[in-house]
């Protein structure tokens, strides 16, 4: 057999070369790489079987049956496809092969076999036009026989005769079954003279042999019985001897002939149909036709594998305008833009979504080839649409991470990154909506990464969530590690808690897998949500792994990148000098910082030891301090003095930093340098140029917008209030208009300076423009003070201004005045509010001041109102002091007191120290308050020490007492008139008062531990909170603040912020008490923590002298 095997890949056609040589057969084979060189070798003859694979370079295998046919070529036609692709295997059947093979399994093993029935039955079908028709003669005379023979031999030449005997030799020569039925192709029996052998010939091939062969049988004049009986076992045809019956003869033949050949066809083609159908029903493929009529095309057929793939039936899809229908919206204009070239090419290929009838949607791949023209009714195609869903999920992943990739060599930001992976995921499976969630790396809670299409309200509401059991799906899987798929969050108890929560995002099942970095840490969740209960199938669930991972490979990337952008960049761009050193203190790399700083270029640096940079000025002690603090902490910050390559002295700012490797232990150190003295000349003249008024000399806009903002910040921490009054002149615009803007600027400047001459140092004051000014008051302990400095401001422009030529001016101001946090959370909304405030202050009469509200307009009136009272009260007596007990923890022994001043007014009664205190700071009373205080407390401890009770009183200090430079020389003045030791008292101050002018405070607090007083810092945790006025100021006690111990047991944070104080303070060998015990739980963490004393209202509420006598100092 001389094959001809058309295969491009060389890799297959070595294959199946080696597979037809192992089969023994004796074959002829020549492989051609490409159509244009199988047309040319079929040209030159000589082949009698093409063994083709349909994909080729320049085009299909289905272009050489054509060229096969269009010759006339005596050549069989076997065909090669792919796995699964049944539809290409019908369409080369219908081209005119002979077989088909599919390349999956043993194929190979069976190629030998079907070559040679394919090349058999091409021969066979070939020569059926042509051969003789073979009859078989069942005659018993002989004479009958001969002139049979001879009337076909000479009208029917192709008609071939041969006789046998009776019946058995008739059995003989078919007994060998089917094979040798096809020997004959009609068998003759002649009836005569016994017509019942003739009979039971034909029932004895009929219905005991089974034979199919085509039998005409001979009967004598008026048989019709005979013929009959024949008919109904089975006889094809019958004919009658009469005179003339051999001229009939060969048309009976002929056409019994013909007719078995077509039953033999037709049993044929059914097989073939019912083979092609069994294909079609299973293969992925849709097969379908189309006809063109005056532009317009309209399915004709469609394979009934429609009904499984899609869902339609088929008479839905002939249906006109039901392709166009189920087009997906974003790619329907592109596929029928590009189906108007149908006609012009006579092919298509092109891929798209489409909607499946139960509304999901699929890729398909929709494949059209012109097969004719249909008469008038227009052009024919024929088409196939392929579920490649599969494949473009595979594609789309590749994409999907090639442009994560991509996107994060181009440095774009996570968010960025996490929203293309969501959205590529939305696109793959457009019936969910996609969220990824971060694991935040501190508070271990999770944080939105992406979700472009879920609820803001809903992502807000889940904003934090810690992970652990029943927290939702992604909660429990960030907890767990494990994917967690839950079909109907309604239902499940992972979700019980957020029941509303998933009303609130509108949907019904959520499937969430935890993604991991390359040692397995969790990172985050990748989520999908669905608006009706369900789980995922296999491929989906495939399909978000697949998307996990690349979730977390972006994150990683992406933190590493960042990480090392960061470093990069810190390394080569800043401006300070930095060098790394080895364990051997030799440098092993500089940046150009150092070069520009030292003068040493990175050649001459490498090698050295940074002894090269000293001074001279330190001497070996400090660098054994250095590398000392560096080895015991890993860091060492101070300032040096270093000296240039040119010789020259220079101060910088020098830090160290161990390096660790992964094991935890030091390999190398970095030291970073700063030229000080330039870089705060430079910054601090770029600084101040850029934020303060040329004309004024004032903050401008931009300083005081910041500084709001931190203002803001430090408020919203320590929940207090601020405020911003809004200033604005009255009549300024008639002083530029009569006397010129040069006067204008000059009253500007002056009324700058009057303002900022009465304001604290902490308060700000700016120029926002024209005659625009803004005041922000920090550290106000109720609203109402603001009114206060309203006023002050108003009062104080009042007073006239002198200008040069001798000009006296009279200017006034509205004042506007907003609240953080009731008036507004951010600048512009304080801005805003209190720039209204001032125009209804305006409104009002100018020269007056208005809150942003009206409430609060009365509030600071009443504030005012009490500042009158407060002078008269304590003129009046009205002050008294009340003592609350302090317990010693081991001992539960009463060991002190903190004395509280009240305020028994005669038209309110008892006034809260919160309201009276801050304006009596304000007003400056809290100064002669204070004193009272101080005196009534010596008084009382003395007296209980008369009467043989020992324990210490606290006393609290004002800011404002702490200023007094003789604050000493007064406390100990009264010490000597009461006749008290200094173990009797304690004075507690709060840690706001220590972060001011330190110098000063430091001064007073050493002379007042100079007298053996105890020093407390109040409410500790709340304030300033630094360790360095811990080691600077003489403090013996730290008293826990209330508010951190308030929710013991229930707030972890609290617990661990009042263990930490605890451990804090006794490493440093202080006392600690602990404020606002409440229950007995409190005190039970309290002692088991070593807290050193306690007060509060489980032991008793702070009670008048005798009272408190009576209950605590009796026996």
């Amino acid at each position: 057999m001389r094959i001809l095997y058309a295969e491009d890949s060389e890799f297959d056609a070595d294959l199946t070369q080696r597979a037809l040589r192992r089969s023994g057969s004796v074959l002829d084979i020549e492989i051609v790489p490409t159509l244009e060189d199988a047309r040319q070798r079929l040209a030159r003859a000589g082949v009698d079987l093409l063994l083709t694979d349909l994909k080729l370079p320049d085009g299909s295998g289905l272009e050489l049956l054509a060229h096969i046919r269009e010759h006339a070529l005596p050549v069989a036609v076997v065909v090669l496809t792919g796995s699964g692709d049944g539809s290409s295997a019908i369409a080369a059947l219908k081209a005119g092969a002979d077989d088909y093979l599919i390349k999956s399994g043993s194929y190979l093993e069976r190629l030998p076999r079907v070559l040679d029935a394919a090349l058999l039955r091409h021969r066979s079908m070939s020569a059926r036009c042509d051969r003789p028709i073979r009859v078989l003669c069942a005659e018993s005379s002989l004479e009958d026989v001969e002139l049979m023979r001879g009337h076909l031999l000479k009208h029917a030449p192709q008609i071939r005769l041969e006789s046998t005997g009776g019946t058995d030799a008739v059995i003989s020569r078919l007994q060998a079954g089917p094979e040798a039925e096809a020997t004959f192709d009609v068998l003759l029996i002649d009836a005569l003279p016994d017509e019942t052998t003739g009979l039971d010939l034909v029932k004895l091939i009929r219905s005991e042999r089974q034979l199919s062969l085509p039998i005409v049988m001979l009967a004598g004049q008026d048989s019709e019985q005979l013929a009959s009986s024949a008919l109904h076992l089975g006889v094809d045809d019958y004919l009658v001897k009469h005179p003339g019956y051999l001229f009939e003869l060969p048309a009976t033949l002929e056409k019994v002939h013909r007719r078995a050949e077509l039953v033999l066809e037709s049993e044929r083609l059914n097989a073939t149909n019912q083979r092609m159908s069994q294909l079609l029903a299973a293969s992925p493929t849709i097969v379908y036709s189309l006809r063109e009529q005056d532009g317009e095309y309209q399915s004709s057929w469609v394979s009934e594998n429609v009904t499984r793939i899609l869902g339609y039936t088929v008479a839905e899809v002939l249906a006109p305008g039901w392709w166009q229908a189920g087009l997906h919206a974003q790619d329907r204009n592109t596929a029928l833009a590009r189906s108007e070239g149908l006609l012009l090419d006579g092919q298509l290929s092109l891929e798209y979504r489409f909607r499946r009838r139960d509304g999901s949607e699929i890729w398909v791949r929709d494949e059209l080839r012109r097969v004719g023209q249909s008469g008038d009714s227009g052009a024919e195609f024929v088409g196939s649409w392929t579920d490649v869903s599969a494949d473009k999920r595979v594609a789309l992943i590749g994409e999907a991470r090639a442009e994560v990739l991509d996107r994060i060599v181009a440095a774009e930001p996570l968010s960025v990154i996490l929203e293309a992976i969501a959205l590529r995921m939305q696109a793959i499976e457009p019936a969910t909506r996609v969220s990824i969630q971060l694991l935040h790396e501190v508070s271990g809670r999770l944080v939105n990464g992406a979700a472009p299409s879920l609820p803001e309200r809903y992502l807000q509401a889940i904003e934090g969530v810690l992970p652990g059991p029943g927290t939702g799906s992604c909660g429990t899987s960030a907890w767990s590690g494990e994917t967690v798929l839950v079909e109907n969050v309604f239902e499940h108890p992972y979700w019980a808690p957020y029941v509303e929560l998933a009303r609130l995002g509108g949907f019904s099942a959520c499937w969430s897998v935890p993604y991991k970095d390359k040692d397995g840490r969790v990172l985050g969740t990748f989520a999908l949500y669905h608006d009706t209960p369900c789980l995922p199938d296999a491929a989906q669930l495939e399909l978000i792994n697949d998307f996990s991972r690349i979730t977390g490979l972006a994150v990683q990337k992406v933190r590493a990148a960042t990480a090392l952008r960061q470093a990069g960049a810190v390394f080569e761009s800043t401006r300070d000098g930095i060098f790394i050193t080895d364990l051997e203190a030799q440098i092993v790399a500089v940046n150009r910082a150092f070069t520009h700083i030292s003068g040493y270029s990175e050649f001459e640096a490498i090698g050295q030891t940074p002894r090269m940079l000293q001074s001279g000025r330190h001497d070996e002690r400090f660098y054994q301090v250095m590398w000392s603090t560096v080895l015991a902490s890993g860091n060492w910050q101070g300032e040096v003095w270093n000296r240039r390559k040119n010789g020259e002295l220079y101060q910088q700012l020098l830090t160290i930093s161990t390096v660790r490797n992964e094991a935890g232990a030091p390999s190398h150190y970095v030291a970073v340098m700063t030229d000080i003295s330039q870089l705060k000349r430079s910054e601090a003249k770029l600084d101040y140029l850029a934020h303060h008024d040329p004309l004024t000399d004032l903050p401008n806009r931009l300083l005081m917008q910041s500084r709001i903002q931190h203002a803001i910040e430090r408020a919203a921490r320590s929940r207090c209030h601020l405020a911003l009054l809004f200033i604005d002149l009255d009549r300024f615009k008639n002083v530029n208009d009569s006397l010129g803007h040069p006067a204008g600027d000059e009253l500007l400047a002056a009324i700058a300076k009057r303002l900022r001459s009465r304001l604290r140092e902490v308060d700000t004051l700016a120029r926002l423009g024209g005659d625009e000014f803004v005041l922000l008051i920090e550290e106000m302990t109720v609203p109402e003070d603001a009114a206060i400095v309203a006023q002050m401001l108003i009062d104080l422009l009042t007073a006239p201004f002198s200008l040069s030529q001798g000009r006296e001016i009279y200017i006034g101001a509205s004042i506007g005045i907003s609240v953080f946090p009731d008036d507004g959370r951010t600048v512009t909304e304080l801005i805003q509010h209190s720039d209204v405030a001032m125009y209804q202050a305006k409104e009002a009469g100018r020269g007056a001041f208005r809150f942003y509200t009206e409430a609060m307009s009365r509030a600071a009136q009443d504030r005012l109102h009490l500042d009158t009272r407060l002078r008269r009260a304590l003129e009046r007596g009205e002050f008294t002091l009340h003592y609350q007990p302090q317990i010693d923890m081991a001992t539960g022994r009463l060991t002190g007191a903190e004395a509280l001043v009240r305020w028994i007014d005669p038209e309110e009664g008892v006034i809260s120290p919160a309201r009276f205190i801050p304006v009596a700071e304000e007003t400056g009373l809290i100064v002669p308050i204070g004193e009272w205080v101080l005196r009534t407390a010596c008084a009382q401890v003395r007296a209980w020490r008369d009467a043989g009770q020992v324990l210490t009183v606290a006393v609290n200090l004002s800011a404002r007492q702490l200023q007094q430079a003789d604050l000493a020389q007064r406390v100990a003045a009264l010490m000597a008139e009461f006749g008290i030791g200094p173990d009797w008292l304690e004075f507690e101050l709060t840690e706001s008062m220590l972060a001011g002018e330190q110098a000063s405070t430091e001064l007073r607090l050493r002379e007042l531990k100079a007298l053996g007083i105890a020093l407390s810092i109040d409410d500790f945790g709340t304030g300033y909170s630094s360790l360095a006025y811990l080691k600077r100021f003489p403090i013996d006690v730290l008293k826990i603040d209330q508010s951190f111990v308030r929710d013991i047991p229930h707030d972890r944070n609290d617990m661990e912020i009042a263990a930490t104080i605890i451990a804090m303070a006794h490493t440093l060998k202080l006392r600690v008490v602990a404020e606002g015990v409440e229950t007995p739980e409190q005190l039970a963490f309290l002692k088991e923590r070593d807290c050193d004393a306690w007060q509060g209202y489980l032991y008793s509420k702070p009670l008048p002298g005798e009272e408190f006598a009576f209950r605590f100092l009796q026996g």
